[in-house]
């Protein structure tokens, strides 16, 4: 009803002439019309910018992108709301033999980090492997333990195959993007070693394990509560996460034995 009673309005009182209609074309840059076909440009302009700059085709840019959202995220809220304190006694209890493996993860963490070859690497991420499986076992996690051994050895051997198919090894950044990288690694790093000091330090509410401890042989008929968790209570989500390994095991298989003529290898 506002329209037409405003159309009618106009049409009564308002006459056409060739002034009005220039005066009338002066206000196009803000018509309707006008705003619209340039918020669809600056859209279009933004959308390419934004592409450009976070979906650009390197993965390297994803995880950055990824690793400083999570930092800047959640960040300040930790650093300000840390409540956790590290006691003189637990540095007390640590035995040598934890002493040992981690200065084993720090060397092979650098090895992984500063060597110029692949196979080096590879060795290096296995040995760093073999000791997050020790860590396993020290805090009495043996089944853990395996897990992280045996998918370790399988990853490693891959590699290995791998790497014969590989061009050799290439420095694709430069100094500066290698450094920018180390800071956001460490940054991202102590984010997350807070956090888990954080966890840590939270009251320990036993319902969940004392459930399990209770119900494991009443309901699943087996002693072994860790077992029975993995396969009876959880065991859609072990079995998703061994349908998982079996299919990139197999992706893995079938790109080792991949064979190209010499028309298709570009």
């Amino acid at each position: 009803m506002v329209t037409m009673g405003a159309g009618l309005l106009l049409y009564f009182t308002v006459k056409p002439s060739h002034k009005l209609e220039a005066t009338i074309g002066k206000l196009e840059p803000i018509s309707p019309k006008s705003l619209s076909l340039l918020a669809g440009r600056g859209f279009r302009q933004f959308s390419l910018f934004w592409t450009r700059l976070f979906q650009n085709g390197f993965l390297r840019y994803y995880v950055i992108v990824i690793m400083g959202f999570l930092v800047v995220l959640t960040g300040y809220n930790t650093i300000t709301e840390t409540k956790f304190v590290i006691p003189d006694k637990a540095f007390a209890d640590i035995t040598i033999y934890e002493v040992v493996t981690l200065v084993i993860m720090i060397v092979s963490t650098g090895y992984a980090v500063f060597t110029s070859s692949r196979l080096v690497a590879v060795a290096a991420l296995g040995v760093l492997g073999y000791a997050i499986s020790l860590v396993f076992v020290f805090y009495s996690a043996p089944d853990l333990a395996m897990t992280q051994f045996s998918i370790d050895t399988l990853t490693v051997i891959l590699f290995v195959l791998v790497l014969y198919r590989l061009p050799k090894y290439l420095k694709l950044s430069d100094l500066r993007s290698r450094i920018r990288d180390m800071i956001l690694a460490l940054i991202f790093g102590a984010l997350i070693t807070t956090l888990a000091l954080e966890v840590l330090s939270e009251p320990i509410h036993r319902e969940t394990s004392e459930f399990y401890a209770e119900n494991a042989y009443v309901l699943a008929k087996g002693k072994n509560v860790v077992n029975v968790i993995l396969v009876d209570f959880r065991g859609i989500d072990t079995m998703v996460e061994i349908t998982v390994l079996v299919i990139a095991a197999i992706g893995v298989f079938g790109l080792l034995k991949l064979r190209l003529k010499k028309n298709e290898v570009n």
